[in-house]
């Protein structure tokens, strides 16, 4: 997989298809162990505290004052926030190994050491990014949604680079300057194409499910349906600036012929080691037949 490499508008936005396609079975593989505990956690505690929909989530929403829904919504937010940073976790160590091992070649082992370095990186990546662009949202609009295009390759240099989370959002700074557009067209035309498949599979499956269930299943089937829907549609939307600090990396500060030079000097090296090698094997050849000459000339007793 040839991962640092400048690719067109179209490329970019194809990139995380490719992947999810070449990838499927080991990348499912690895969403259902690493990010089911938490769709499980999540869909038990909202039927244990009867929260039946969304709009009724909204309609409880003002009775803050009521203790054991506000420690139950704060739970819940608790396990979608580290959900989230499993889900950006897997799937940028994922892509990294990919980089590293090409298609079809990734072990879920592999995968899982590049976790456990990146994780907590990974989580104050989140929670400072998170921050900074709901300040610049609150502020005014425009300075959120200028900073949220800025660190849209965030957790790819923080795995890419072994870099911390405050290092990673400088860095990040520096890689988006002069390709700001780009970064911010990439993020618009993404959202609206997974919004739009979303939006059409829950459609078909809601559908599906009222013609073969009702009551609670009704409600199970179209809860767990959502939840893999929106894992799903995040391995795209995650996966897309990840390709996209490839491209970055290719155009800012070419990788490529930087690994060029370096085969070409480690090759360079080895002629020089063989040269040697051969000179030695010539000179000893050499006084050899020297040694050889001058015992034939030597007076015998």
């Amino acid at each position: 997989m040839d991962f640092y490499k400048q690719k067109d508008f179209g490329q970019l936005i194809s990139a995380p298809f490719i992947f999810f396609g070449k990838e499927f079975k080991p990348l499912i593989t690895g969403l259902l162990v690493f990010i089911g505990p938490f769709i499980l956690t999540e869909y038990v505690l909202t039927n244990l505290f009867h929260f039946q929909s969304a709009e009724s989530i909204s309609a409880q929403l003002q009775n803050l004052g009521n203790g054991n829904f506000t420690g139950t919504l704060f739970i819940m937010l608790l396990i979608s926030f580290f959900q989230n940073v499993m889900l950006y976790t897997y799937i940028s160590a994922y892509i990294k190994t990919l980089s590293q091992e090409g298609f079809g070649n990734v072990e879920i082992q592999q995968v899982w050491s590049e976790m456990k370095r990146v994780y907590w990186p990974n989580t104050g990546g989140l929670f400072l990014g998170s921050i900074i662009i709901v300040i610049g949202l609150f502020l005014i609009l425009l300075p959120g949604i200028y900073l949220a295009v800025v660190l849209y390759p965030l957790f790819a240099i923080i795995i890419f680079e072994n870099k911390g989370a405050v290092q990673s959002i400088s860095r990040s700074l520096e890689l988006i300057k002069g390709n700001w557009w780009l970064a911010f067209g990439l993020l618009i035309i993404m959202g609206i194409i997974l919004i739009s498949l979303v939006a059409v599979l829950t459609l078909f499956f809601q559908n599906l499910y009222a013609i073969i269930a009702t009551g609670t299943s009704l409600f199970v089937l179209n809860s767990v349906t959502n939840s893999l829907l929106d894992v799903l549609s995040s391995v795209f939307f995650i996966s897309t600036p990840i390709f996209l600090y490839g491209h970055l990396i290719a155009l800012n500060e070419q990788p490529e012929l930087v690994n060029r030079i370096s085969e070409i000097s480690d090759a360079e090296d080895i002629t020089d080691s063989e040269k040697g090698e051969t000179q030695n094997e010539d000179s000893g050849r050499d006084r050899l037949i020297n040694d050889s000459d001058t015992d034939r000339f030597k007076p015998k007793f």
